[in-house]
């Protein structure tokens, strides 16, 4: 049967559901009681917790479960939710709000496709996209990163802070690419906000915001928009 949720658990996300609609909730099961965490997304089909709030709540309490809500829509997993309950390693309760329906889904070892992936921040986008590709396509295993809900609007420069610390190195200016170059894109930013891998022979793999994740010629727009040339430490040694 697995993890359930208990009656006050339901009444009071759903409470708390009602108070961010039209913005989705979100919050954790911590030491059997529901606590409320900041969802700092600003779609109205997304939520990015606050991680601030949820390890000053893991440094006092036990996580049980992961809650966020769906609003106007059944409480159905989407491949974003799936994605991320498998990295939590943790029970997640979906509330419905005003249908007032619940779900619970838990880890059971799910990956999404490469190409037709749904988006979602933090999980399935492009990052997300890189390191699934990189494990299957080269056996290079990539650490994640926390990522601020749209970091680039505020100062950020996320992408720069973190491809050397994921083994990536600048591929000299000419430098012909080859199967598995990241490409770091500017696309309606000050710095770069946008990733994709290259395949050979001349496709790029990719997730924009918003949209499923696509195998399409790399030229025009996306050529133009590319800032970075990247190479895995790895891959530079066999090459």
């Amino acid at each position: 049967m697995g993890w359930q949720p208990s009656r006050d658990h339901i009444e009071a996300a759903l409470a708390h559901a009602e108070e961010c609609a039209p913005l989705e909730c979100c919050g954790v099961i911590a030491d059997g009681r529901y606590r409320r965490l900041k969802n700092t997304a600003t779609q109205h089909d997304a939520f990015v917790m606050d991680m601030r709030g949820y390890i000053a709540v893991s440094a006092e309490a036990k996580i049980e479960a992961v809650v966020h809500s769906h609003v106007h829509r059944q409480p159905i997993a989407s491949e974003g939710d799936r994605v991320m309950c498998e990295k939590t390693a943790m029970p997640w309760l979906i509330v419905s709000w005003p249908l007032g329906t619940h779900a619970v889904i838990e880890p059971c070892g799910y990956r999404p496709p490469l190409v037709g992936r749904s988006w979602a921040w933090g999980s399935n986008d492009c990052w997300g996209l890189i390191r699934d590709a990189m494990k299957e396509f080269a056996g290079i295993d990539l650490p994640d990163f926390e990522r601020e809900w749209m970091w680039w609007r505020n100062g950020g420069d996320t992408i720069n802070e973190c491809w050397p610390k994921a083994g990536f190195v600048r591929v000299p200016q000419g430098t012909k690419l080859q199967h598995c170059d990241m490409l770091g894109m500017k696309l309606h930013a000050p710095v770069a906000n946008h990733l994709a891998l290259f395949l050979e022979p001349d496709i790029i793999l990719h997730q924009m915001m918003g949209r499923l994740s696509v195998r399409e010629p790399y030229g025009g727009l996306y050529q133009r928009a590319t800032i970075l040339h990247l190479r895995h430490e790895k891959l530079m040694e066999a090459a």
